[in-house]
């Protein structure tokens, strides 16, 4: 992070260094002067303005699932062949200028993405807000934010306000939404009831500002309560408007001994709309009440090894014979456009199937787990690490080793393979990779 000192500071260090030298060199310095000079240098005001950034290059390597629904759905008319190439060069930057009450947060992200034939640049303001603090307990906020509801490393069920995590990144920073906000906090003792703090949230739909959560001129509205009980960290949230469904959440934390915490997440989504598609291409529509829970633990290990592992109900997800209705139609229309080469068969599939695919994982029972080891045969500054992401329903899973190195200050080496196992017709058999490589470096300013 890039702070900008007051101009005129390292003259004055340079000339009160030399002077110093020169006299020591001339043995004019004595031990009576040593009362009599203050040599305490004033601490450099801190600059209102703030600046840093990230800079990625990341390369990906796609050994290609060419037998899965997905790699016909989407390259059906084409042939990219047995393995692909991705470049994602990218840039974030970040801004910050306080001013009294006032602070002003700014967060872009810029990408260029290139993907077998497609080409794609992105320029986003992932956030962009104004805060006030008038007292101690109370900030209002105004402008797009990102929030962190929920207390899950790879899922977050109860948060209504979060764009959902990638499980293969979940530490990724992401795009966040327009919002009108406020926080109010109190702290009331150091026992049972520590601190309260609430935070409202407005929500509207305008422009092109929120649009995945309704339509323009909608105007939604969030809220959470934290709590501070009896040193467990403990919030309840909701969320509703005119487009979306009455959403009530809930999670907590705590740490049970020092090196292990315990965390969990419950959601109930009421009337909410789900889109499914049968074995002929058939869609059915129905609203129905979705439970979605999480539980979790974090541990660590005197050799500084960190455990995570969590339990995750969608009760968003598909399951059962919905799921083999999905593969079964996509099955249909590839064979239907082998038969007469049209490709409606095709775009129909693709239209029908987008709300399983629009989400990273589209099941209903998950198991995570994360094992990561600080430092190991005293590499500095080396972590190896080895993912598991599991379907409890079809039993296909998702395997990912890694590493991440830092040789110097701010820069960062990353590699990691992913390799999707399982059978045809379950979620990470019918993956588009069979295999994806990706190394990544990262310099921070």
């Amino acid at each position: 992070m890039i702070r900008l000192a007051p101009l005129g500071l390292v003259a004055r260090l340079a000339v009160l260094l030399a002077a110093l030298g020169l006299a020591l060199a001339v043995g004019l310095v004595r031990p009576v002067l040593a009362e009599e000079i203050d040599l305490n240098i004033p601490e450099a005001e801190k600059s209102p303005l703030e600046l840093g950034g990230v800079v990625e290059m990341r390369y990906i390597n796609h050994i290609l699932n060419q037998d899965s629904a997905l790699y016909r759905l989407r390259y059906y008319n084409q042939k990219p062949g047995s393995y692909t190439e991705e470049w994602r060069p990218q840039l974030e930057l970040k801004a910050d200028y306080k001013e009294g009450i006032a602070q002003f947060h700014l967060y872009t992200h810029h990408e260029y993405h290139e993907f077998y034939s497609d080409y794609e640049t992105v320029n986003k303001v992932y956030e962009g807000y104004v805060s006030l603090k008038p007292s101690a307990g109370v900030t209002i906020e105004a402008g797009k934010k990102a929030f962190s509801w929920g207390k899950g490393y790879a899922f977050n069920p109860a948060g209504f306000v979060n764009r959902p995590k990638d499980p293969d990144d979940p530490e990724l920073n992401l795009e966040g939404y327009t919002a009108l906000g406020a926080d109010f906090i109190k702290s009331l003792g150091s026992q049972g009831l520590q601190t309260v703090a609430f935070t409202p949230l407005i929500l509207p739909v305008f422009n092109n500002e929120n649009t995945e959560l309704g339509q323009t001129g909608d105007v939604n509205y969030a809220g959470k309560l934290y709590m501070l009980l009896y040193d467990t960290d403990v919030d309840f949230m909701y969320m509703g408007g005119p487009n979306q469904p009455d959403s009530y959440g809930m999670d907590f934390s705590r740490n049970i001994w020092e090196n292990l915490e315990i965390h969990g997440e419950f959601a109930y989504v009421k009337d909410a709309r789900k889109q499914s598609v049968g074995s002929s291409g058939g869609v059915n529509i129905e609203h129905e009440n979705q439970v979605s829970y999480l539980l979790g633990l974090r541990y660590l290990t005197e050799r500084d090894t960190t455990y995570i592992l969590e339990y995750f109900h969608n009760g968003a997800g598909y399951g059962g014979d919905q799921v083999d209705g999905f593969f079964a139609y996509q099955e249909m229309a590839w064979r239907q456009w082998l038969s007469t080469q049209n490709a409606a068969y095709m775009q129909r599939a693709d239209m029908l199937t987008r709300s399983y695919y629009r989400s990273k994982n589209f099941g209903q029972d998950y198991l995570y787990l994360k094992i990561s080891q600080k430092e190991p045969f005293d590499i500095l500054y080396f972590t190896p690490y080895l993912s598991f992401l599991v379907n409890l329903e079809d039993l296909s899973f998702n395997v990912a080793p890694g590493l991440t190195y830092s040789p110097v200050t701010n820069l960062e080496f990353n590699l990691r393979v992913i390799a999707p196992i399982g059978n045809m017709g379950t979620e990470f058999g019918e993956k588009l990779d069979d295999l994806r490589s990706e190394i990544w470096l990262r310099w921070y300013f």
